[in-house]
């Protein structure tokens, strides 16, 4: 199995590719931001990004994404996907199917009246699609194309896909329920630097002595579709933008604890790296050498060093894996590699991880 952490921006884009019965499969969790597929530069010229890259390769290959997952609905995750099947009349074909609570999907769920509000259109001045008129859903799009799988993905849930086992640990009925209201969604986003100060002038060892959790209200990050993958009895975890609370009560009900965490080859901590979706119940529970960061810092000052110390506080010796390895230096002092020798910021080898073999 390999699990490329696609440049995205400050959002998540991941490949997960691996073969079953000798047959290459794919998974996508997620799009990052609409320049992930394609921007323009200042000159007016386009510019493509690592998903254009990645849609073109597999499609090359005769390949396809058996499985898109869509975690949530903020842009950085899935502006990508929006941006690429505006581009592309044939993106549905390259899909097998889609994983995506939609408005409507959870209003049927919950017998509840959607919000029109909340609706998730294409842009049709971007649009290459037909009919588009005042805009089409995202949701009836992948529809009637055949591609979506229309059924809620929530908490404790538990699917077989591809040879795949999946342990839905996110988001949680209640959760879920909030997106039936009105919901702010977020300004689109810049991808100049944000202004937003950051927290690295402090070391590791003065966050943790400082250290109080305060959990993300955001009602969209906490609808987050986080889930724990099983291939070939190694575990990896994925955890989008999710509210740590709902990811701690899921584990429990798994079974695990702090004497017996889950242990897992990797896991992409959520929204990248906040301080405010990542507390140490929630890493107790899970015991691993990898942490995968996912984003290049251009919004809300993420990763936040106080989550890293928080790691350290739990977890000295283990490796924290970032897509854009630049961040590093950025956050790290002398000091924090001195006061913690084998807590090991790294860049991912050519943005990949190479998993073989089982374990019991």
């Amino acid at each position: 199995m390999k699990i490329k952490f696609l440049k995205a921006f400050n959002g998540d884009a991941i490949l997960i590719s691996f073969e079953e019965n000798g047959k290459p499969r794919n998974i996508l969790i997620d799009g990052g931001m609409p320049a992930t597929y394609v921007q323009k530069s200042k000159n007016g010229k386009l510019e493509y990004g690592e998903l254009k890259e990645t849609v073109d390769k597999i499609r090359e290959n005769d390949e396809k994404i058996d499985l898109l997952v869509l975690t949530h609905v903020d842009d950085d995750h899935i502006g990508g996907v929006l941006k690429w099947f505006e581009k592309d009349n044939d993106a549905h074909s390259l899909i097998g199917k889609v994983w995506f609570n939609s408005g409507k999907l959870i209003s049927e769920y919950f017998d509840e009246e959607e919000n029109k509000d909340n609706f998730l259109t294409f842009n049709p001045d971007e649009t290459t699609l037909t009919s588009i008129g005042q805009g089409v859903k995202f949701e009836d799009y992948i529809e009637t194309k055949g591609i979506w799988d229309r059924n809620v993905v929530i908490a404790l849930e538990y699917f077989e896909y591809l040879g795949i086992k999946f342990k839905i640990l996110s988001p949680s009925p209640d959760k879920l329920k909030l997106l039936l209201g009105k919901w702010e969604k977020e300004e689109p986003e810049s991808l100049d630097t944000s202004a937003e100060k950051n927290d690295y002038d402090f070391t590791l060892s003065e966050h943790i002595a400082s250290d109080k959790f305060k959990e993300d209200p955001a009602i969209h990050n906490g609808s987050s579709i986080a889930f724990i993958l099983t291939f070939e009895k190694k575990n990896f975890v994925f955890l989008a933008d999710a509210h740590p609370t709902v990811v701690v009560n899921s584990l429990k009900e798994f079974g695990y604890s702090k004497e017996k965490p889950l242990k897992a080859e990797l896991v992409k901590i959520s929204h990248h790296g906040s301080k405010a979706n990542n507390n140490i119940e929630m890493l107790e529970l899970i015991e691993t050498k990898k942490y995968v960061i996912s984003t290049n810092g251009d919004k809300h000052a993420h990763p936040n060093k106080k989550f890293l110390a928080r790691l350290a506080s739990v977890n000295d010796n283990c490796e924290v894996f970032f897509n854009y390895p630049e961040q590093i230096e950025k956050i790290f002092s002398d000091t924090d590699y001195s006061d913690f020798p084998n807590f090991r910021p790294m860049q991912i080898p050519n943005n990949e991880f190479s998993f073989s073999g089982c374990q019991e």
